[in-house]
C-alpha cells in the first residue's frame, strides 16, 4: 500500500470499490466505538453530523472532531472513538465505508492516522451525504450513484488540502500556479515575473510542487485537451486543435502529441475509432 496524500490525489487517478454507507446512532451504544486490536478492513470517512467526538489513535494521537466535521480514517489502522453529544432520537454520525485503489489497482492510502478533512461540512456535500446513505437502504442500490457521490467527496477534500499546501509552501507562486493551471499563453518567465520571483526560483519550486517542471506540466495538460478535442463531436482538424491550444504549428503540435501518447494524432483518432 502506497501513500499519496490528498493534496497528491488531486492529480492522481484513483478508484473507489465496494462502497458502503450508513447512518449511525451512538447514544443507545454507549456513545463509542472501539477498533483498537480490530485493524479496519477498509477506508472510513466518518461525518459528525449531529454529535462531537474524540478520536484516540492505537499510537497515542488524539483527534478532536467538532460537530458537523469529517474525519478519514484509513484501511489497517485501529482507532477508539468517544462521541459526544449524542441525540436519543437523532442520527449522530454517517459513515462512508470504501476501498481505494490507484488506476493500476496497487491499494493507496492518503494518511497513515486518522486526519480532519474537512472543518466545516457544506450544506451540499451533507445533502450528498444524506442522499448516499438513504440510497444504500433500498434493496436495489444504484452503484454509479454511490460512485459518484463518493469520487465528489473525496475530490473535494483534494481541493482543499491542494489549497492549503499552496497557500503555505507553495504561496510565493500561488498566482504562477493558477496561471499554469488555467493553461495562461503567457511565457514560464513572465508568469515567474507575476509572482514575484525569479524564473529559475519559479521553475524550481513549481517542479517540487507538481512533479514535473512548468513546460511538461502545460503540454501534459494541452494534449490531454488535444485528446478531448479530437474525440468531439465537433470535428476539429488537427490544425484548427493545434491553433487553439497556442502551438506554432502543426509539426510542433504532432512532435509534443507523440511524445506524450506514443503516436500521433491521426493514429490517435485511428486507435481510438477501433474500440
Amino acid at each position: 500500500m502506497k501513500i499519496i496524500p490528498f493534496e497528491a490525489l488531486y492529480s492522481t487517478e484513483f478508484q473507489i470499490n465496494e462502497p458502503m454507507s450508513k447512518t449511525q446512532d451512538w447514544y443507545s451504544r454507549r456513545n463509542c466505538y472501539n477498533a483498537l486490536g480490530r485493524p479496519k478492513v477498509s477506508h472510513t470517512l466518518l461525518w459528525t453530523k449531529n454529535c462531537s467526538a474524540t478520536v484516540r489513535d492505537k499510537s497515542g494521537a488524539v483527534l478532536e472532531v467538532a460537530k458537523n466535521q469529517l474525519i478519514y480514517t484509513p484501511k489497517g489502522s485501529e482507532y477508539r472513538v468517544d462521541f459526544k453529544d449524542t441525540g436519543e432520537t437523532e442520527t449522530d454520525t454517517v459513515v462512508i465505508h470504501f476501498q481505494l485503489t490507484d488506476a493500476g489497482g496497487e491499494e493507496i492510502v492518503p494518511s497513515l492516522l486518522p486526519v480532519l478533512c474537512l472543518k466545516n461540512v457544506e450544506s451540499s456535500m451533507a445533502m450528498d451525504m444524506d442522499n448516499l446513505a438513504e440510497e444504500m437502504k433500498k434493496n436495489i442500490v444504484c452503484m454509479p450513484k454511490v460512485k459518484a457521490i463518493i469520487y465528489r467527496i473525496i475530490a473535494a477534500i483534494c481541493q482543499k488540502q491542494k489549497n492549503r499546501v499552496t497557500r503555505n509552501r507553495y504561496a510565493c507562486i500561488r498566482t504562477g500556479i493558477e496561471l499554469l493551471e488555467k493553461d495562461s499563453n503567457l511565457s514560464i518567465s513572465e508568469i515567474a515575473e507575476k509572482s514575484g520571483v525569479s524564473e529559475c526560483y519559479f521553475r524550481r519550486l513549481f517542479s517540487e510542487y507538481s512533479g514535473e517542471s512548468p513546460m511538461t506540466f502545460r503540454q501534459r495538460h494541452r494534449i490531454e485537451r488535444a485528446k478531448q478535442l479530437l474525440l468531439s463531436d465537433e470535428h476539429f482538424s488537427v490544425g484548427e486543435i493545434a491553433d487553439q491550444l497556442g502551438f506554432s504549428d502543426i509539426y510542433h503540435f504532432s512532435k509534443t502529441f507523440r511524445k506524450f501518447t506514443g503516436m500521433s494524432p491521426t493514429e490517435f483518432l485511428r486507435k481510438s475509432a477501433t474500440r
